[in-house]
């Protein structure tokens, strides 16, 4: 789903961007387990900070960062800077239906994302499909408290296909063989975490 003004302005802004990279780029960096993730995606890019970011704070050597919508990407090639221009890969791609091998990635990242999707689940199996045994999935995502909640429905709609809460999210990457293995959660609308795939 591509994002309605609202949400793009947030997305697309310098106080977002410095969040991201100071605070919760940190805090999931401290969840993962291994000291660094060569090869890696991104779904729902954006601009790029989220692919910056997973080079400068996990390792990331080769970066694939993919989103949906084409403006976003012409940003995020536009805004790169030369020193990532070999170690980024930005794509046009549906989070649903990823044009990757199986198997593919050390890590795939989420910066908010799998709750925009009309279907959520296939995400999750997308997800699941193109990371190595092993690898890990970082995720950072809106619960059904927020996104179902009467102000976020008007000035931020989500798709009904996006909206989960804690139990069914955990639910459906146990189904898909993701174990979390560490997690926080910003009270009933956020949760924060990495999941590794069995």
């Amino acid at each position: 789903m591509k994002l309605g003004f609202i949400e793009r302005f947030i997305v697309n802004n310098p106080i977002r961007a410095a969040i991201q990279r100071r605070v919760e780029g940190p805090m999931l960096r401290k969840m993962g387990s291994r000291e660094r993730y060569p090869l890696s995606l991104e779904i729902g890019c954006g601009t790029g900070v989220g692919a910056r970011m997973i080079v400068e704070q996990f390792g990331g050597e080769k970066v694939v960062a993919t989103d949906v919508d084409r403006e976003q990407i012409k940003r995020a090639v536009k805004s790169l800077e030369p020193k990532f221009a070999d170690a980024i890969e930005f794509k046009v791609a549906d989070a649903m239906d990823l044009d990757e091998p199986d198997g593919k990635f050390d890590a795939v990242f989420s910066f908010g994302v799998i709750h925009h999707l009309e279907d959520w689940r296939k995400g999750i199996g997308e997800v699941w499909r193109v990371l190595k045994s092993g690898g890990e999935f970082f995720f950072e995502e809106l619960l059904r408290p927020f996104t179902g909640n009467v102000l976020t429905k008007v000035f931020a709609p989500h798709p009904g296909g996006g909206e989960f809460d804690l139990t069914e999210f955990k639910r459906e990457l146990d189904n898909h063989n993701i174990d979390i293995i560490k997690m926080r959660r910003a009270g009933q609308i956020a949760v924060f975490g990495v999941g590794r795939k069995r």
